[in-house]
């Protein structure tokens, strides 16, 4: 019996998941173990196993975390599993490859962290929100980074290296100049460009879709 592991306990959402969807699509096994710190984490990882059609789907304590155990599909069961790539091992998609077309939607992010109360766990939804983005089938067409948003652009930035893979892979990322001079951050921008208000509103007025993000 064929069996892969995957040790996910030491790592933030969502990339328990994203480890899980990529050993799915890309290897083979008999059984896929998959080791995950909290219960978040073994919620989504058992969910997304049920909906890609596995039905032998088991999870046990394990020390201070969960062992998730799933067989393989019974023959003649296909479902066709999007690849992930979370630790951006393979060739970035480049601006061609990036499916933009169609409706892309532009992003404005108006601060470093999700929501208003808890700084340090909004700080950590915004981490994970920017790193799903460099997994998404779907890319945004643009990134518009004001306010507070724009220390996730410097060069300090946990989301860094994430940022510059989307910008790779063709999104364009507008960084408020108003915003880098008022906070006295100008000179440590390390991704985008600086934008101004003029070209902002443009923006975010000619935007196939906005979503806001604070």
């Amino acid at each position: 019996m064929k069996k892969f592991e995957i040790d996910a306990r030491e790592l933030d959402c969502p990339k328990p998941l994203l480890r899980t969807k990529q050993a799915v699509s890309d290897e083979e096994f008999d059984e896929l173990v998959i080791r995950v710190g909290n219960v978040p984490a073994r919620e989504n990882v058992c969910r997304f196993l049920s909906h890609q059609g596995f039905t032998q789907v088991n999870w046990e304590e394990e020390g201070p975390g969960f062992r998730i155990t799933v067989k393989q599909k019974e023959a003649g069961f296909e479902q066709a599993v999007p690849s992930a790539n979370p630790d951006n091992s393979a060739a970035p998609r480049t601006a061609a490859d990036s499916p933009q077309a169609g409706g892309a939607k532009t992003i404005l992010i108006g601060s470093n962290c999700i929501g208003t109360h808890e700084e340090k766990l909004g700080a950590l939804l915004m981490k994970g929100y920017i790193y799903t983005l460099t997994q998404l089938d779907k890319l945004p067409a643009k990134l518009v980074f004001m306010n507070t948003g724009v220390r996730l652009c410097l060069e300090n930035s946990e989301s860094l290296e994430d940022l510059k893979s989307l910008e790779k892979q063709g999104i364009e990322i507008l960084v408020c100049g108003t915003c880098l001079e008022f906070l006295n951050v100008r000179e440590e921008l390390a991704v985008g460009k600086i934008s101004n208000m003029y070209e902002i509103a443009g923006t975010l007025n000619d935007a196939n879709g906005l979503v806001s993000l604070t």
